[in-house]
């Protein structure tokens, strides 16, 4: 009887180590589990910026890799185009109104004689001129560097599409080189890791500030970078060939940027009459 309390302990401190163990297979389990523990989008986004090459191993072994990295890139795209709209937002609240001098500007020269004598003999001039004369000052405000409607568009829209291309163009000749050089990852892995390699462009987000312009020389620096980690990541190469893989796209680019600067003039100036005639005569004396 003395010894049934210290058996009693005994036999519950067993269960709970046996519980405790059980629970803890159960986590790990879990951690194993990548739909559970897998980082989400900022966070891989974060992990990149800080020039990580964990996040690229993360989107390398997804099941779709290439979806998961497209999304990241969309992501990006939205984060600064969002930046962009409400830096004009903040801007145009916070910049002098130019309406009164243009209005100004417009009653004075629309007073002028000359503008008259125009508007009778060409009743569509006054269309014209005032179409004219707003394009004047909207392009005065762009210079000016005034946040207006249309140099946010554009700047977007420019973001947008060159920032899909350069990607998509840059993923398919990078995949090339990779593979030439013994890589082993998919076409999809290669745009899905390419796709968060262009988290630095998040510094942009700068320009939700009026005036402040995002260092675009660092940026790129950061996105070679981060493209050198992301091809290292996805294709298993050495320090050497991933750097030639990641420069080689550039290359080619220039290059094929150089062959059409030189056979597009080459091909323009045979069009004008005398440069032509002298070619010809060059090439009847060379025979």
């Amino acid at each position: 009887m003395p010894h049934e309390p210290v058996e009693l302990v005994v036999e519950s401190h067993r269960m709970s180590e046996a519980l405790n163990e059980h629970s803890g297979q159960n986590r790990v389990a879990a951690s194993s589990d990548g739909s559970e523990t897998s980082p989400g989008a900022m966070a891989l986004l974060w992990r990149a910026l800080l020039l990580g090459s964990s996040p690229y191993a993360i989107v390398r072994d997804d099941a779709n890799a290439g979806r998961r990295g497209f999304v990241l890139l969309l992501a990006i795209i939205g984060i600064v185009a969002l930046a962009q709209v409400i830096g004009y937002g903040l801007g145009w609240l916070t910049a002098p109104r130019l309406g009164s001098l243009q209005a100004l500007s417009y009653a004075t020269l629309t007073s002028l004689v000359w503008y008259t004598e125009q508007v009778q003999q060409n009743p569509a001039f006054a269309t014209q001129f005032a179409q004219g004369h707003a394009a004047a000052w909207e392009a005065l405000r762009i210079l000016l560097g005034y946040p207006t409607i249309s140099a946010t568009s554009i700047s977007v829209a420019i973001l947008i599409v060159a920032t899909l291309l350069n990607w998509f163009v840059y993923g398919l000749l990078a995949h090339a080189f990779a593979r030439w050089y013994g890589g082993c990852a998919r076409l999809s892995q290669t745009l899905g890791v390419l796709g968060l390699a262009y988290a630095p462009l998040l510094m942009r987000t700068v320009e939700v500030v009026p005036g402040a312009v995002a260092p675009v020389d660092l940026i790129f620096l950061l996105m070679l970078v981060t493209k050198f980690l992301a091809l290292q990541s996805a294709h298993n190469l050495g320090s050497v060939q991933t750097l030639a893989v990641t420069l080689a796209p550039y290359a080619v680019v220039a290059l094929v940027a150089v062959l059409i600067l030189l056979f597009g003039g080459a091909y323009g100036l045979e069009q004008i009459p005398y440069i032509n005639d002298a070619l010809h005569v060059q090439q009847f004396l060379a025979q």
